[in-house]
């Protein structure tokens, strides 16, 4: 897929009612159902709605991408989008997914490494941060909110291109449906053999799994259950799949009443973005130092920055 992946959706100073998707539309329209709608599960309540959605109709906020500086969805985004969308079906509308390098590798690393910033978490988390080290702050992330993604987009960059960063497709088989949240990008724990993995659904039977080594070929046995039960704890509100069936099996693990996750497990996956505001303030940060010394040897552990400074 990337040079080495095998295989195996303001305020008053502002202007009004620009619609600005959390996730694009063109993600959407790869997890619809033949109606080119999806059903949603509303994670809060727990409850699967009866109305089908369009993608023009879901995951938007007004605004969300305009700060007092710039708009990043027409300054960053939506050329990402434009880019990567010409070689986005041949990733996931054919029989065997085309494998990417060059060009299409560089437009499919940008694409991941926005939509790891471009949703809800990532302000979120930013904000729970900053008000640990000092309250009167927060507000400067509203503020100046695309110069932090616009830094973590970078950061993403840099480890997604690094030498020993690797990349796995797997693709379920026609009966099986992957959902799409309001967060569809995430990273497990790196508590598991080989460190975090990151999960990219790119459609409703194609997720990429990136990580080292290691950690990919863990991938090879995560069942569909395993799949859509973390997608799922990662989200914030929203759940979306082309079938009910696949919310329904999605709510009983949330409920703990699935095959996946322990009652803890459970508790912290009906919560926002899997809880992690909460382990956030619990946490002990490190000092500045220490932190960025973590950070640099975080990086290192995949390898050398094949991106030039």
């Amino acid at each position: 897929m990337i040079g080495n992946v095998t295989n195996i959706g303001r305020e008053s100073a502002m202007p009004a009612g620009q619609r600005q998707h959390l996730t694009p539309q063109m993600m959407i329209r790869k997890f619809t159902g033949e109606d080119g709608k999806v059903l949603e599960l509303h994670k809060p309540s727990l409850r699967i709605g009866t109305r089908r959605r369009s993608p023009r109709g879901i995951l938007f906020i007004d605004n969300f991408y305009r700060d007092l500086i710039s708009d990043l969805d027409s300054d960053l985004l939506m050329p990402i989008e434009q880019k990567f969308a010409r070689f986005y079906p041949s990733i996931v509308d054919q029989e065997k997914p085309r494998e990417l390098s060059g060009e299409g590798g560089a437009a499919l690393v940008d694409w991941i490494a926005a939509m790891l910033c471009r949703t809800k978490a990532f302000i979120c988390l930013a904000k729970v941060i900053v008000h640990m080290e000092n309250e009167i702050l927060v507000e400067l992330v509203s503020q100046l909110a695309n110069e932090f993604r616009t830094h973590w987009f970078r950061e993403w960059q840099d480890i997604l291109t690094r030498a020993d960063f690797r990349w796995k497709m797997k693709v379920f088989s026609d009966e099986c449906r992957i959902v799409l949240t309001d967060n569809p990008v995430c990273q497990t724990n790196g508590l598991g053999q080989g460190g975090a993995i990151l999960m990219v659904p790119l459609s409703k039977h194609h997720i990429l799994f990136g990580g080292r080594q290691e950690a990919v070929e863990r991938c090879r046995d995560f069942t569909l259950g395993q799949v859509n039960a973390f997608l799922a704890a990662w989200a914030d509100k929203s759940i979306f799949a082309a079938d009910r069936k696949s919310l329904e099996a999605v709510k009983l693990n949330l409920e703990g009443e699935g095959t996946v996750g322990t009652d803890q497990w459970c508790e912290a996956a009906r919560k926002p973005f899997f809880g992690s505001s909460d382990r956030i303030q619990l946490a002990q940060f490190p000092s500045k130092q220490d932190l960025s010394t973590w950070w640099e040897q975080l990086k290192s552990s995949y390898g050398e920055p094949l991106l030039e400074e």
